[in-house]
């Protein structure tokens, strides 16, 4: 059974009801209050965030949701502890904007796989940020300009760190480190795949068409925009 809500921001108003698939923020909201859809299972996406007035998600707000995507984050400024903790069913973050972020935001998503588009005005990993996200296995971002990360930001992260960097209290340090390297090197290796795929496609329009020129703008026009630096 699906219902359709209005969000006015009153605290807790659809805290547990299972029954919240789709949300309509009221116009001018700028904050989702603390545990204002925690529980709420059948909510399985936060597509009401865009070209919203949200700058503030509150803690817990979305705690063990059903959400499966989170995006059109860009004008949030502010995360609270555990907004998005325990969201089992979690499996891509695209596009935070943020500014702040509390402890534990993602911790015990499991089925999270990417560790994707960290802000670049946040130079701090927060504790417990992707603590137990058991299924993350890549950084699809930059993480040069992060100083330093919490305690126990990717404790129990299996399929990211080895071992003696998933235990508990590892060091902090260590971990920022390990992560670093493998930024640069996976997205090397997405720009090597990325390449090979333009030479590919340019000698394939050229030999149909035995246009050189023609086959330099036509990728040019394809993925220009699509690989940024």
């Amino acid at each position: 059974m699906s219902k359709a809500v209005v969000y006015t921001g009153e605290e807790d108003e659809f805290a547990m009801d299972v029954e919240v698939t789709h949300v309509t923020v009221a116009v001018g909201l700028v904050t989702i209050e603390e545990g204002a859809f925690e529980g709420c299972e059948g909510l399985k996406n936060l597509s009401f965030l865009k070209d919203s007035a949200v700058t503030t998600v509150g803690a817990s707000a979305f705690r063990d949701s059903g959400i499966i995507s989170l995006q059109w984050m860009e004008a949030v400024r502010k995360i609270g502890d555990d907004a998005f903790a325990d969201c089992k069913d979690l499996r891509t973050i695209e596009g935070l904007g943020c500014e702040e972020m509390g402890v534990c935001c993602f911790a015990d998503c499991t089925l999270l796989q990417s560790m994707k588009g960290w802000p670049a005005s946040m130079t701090v990993i927060p504790a417990g940020t992707c603590n137990g996200c058991t299924g993350m296995t890549t950084v699809d971002c930059d993480l040069s300009h992060v100083t330093s990360i919490g305690r126990n930001a990717f404790y129990n992260c299996t399929s990211l760190l080895p071992p003696s960097l998933s235990a508990w209290e590892s060091d902090p340090a260590a971990v920022l480190a390990f992560l670093k390297r493998k930024s640069i090197l996976e997205r090397v290796a997405e720009r090597r795949a990325f390449l090979c795929s333009l030479k590919h496609a340019h000698s394939d329009y050229y030999n149909r068409t035995g246009d050189p020129c023609g086959a330099s703008r036509r990728i040019i026009m394809e993925f220009a925009g699509l690989f940024p630096a």
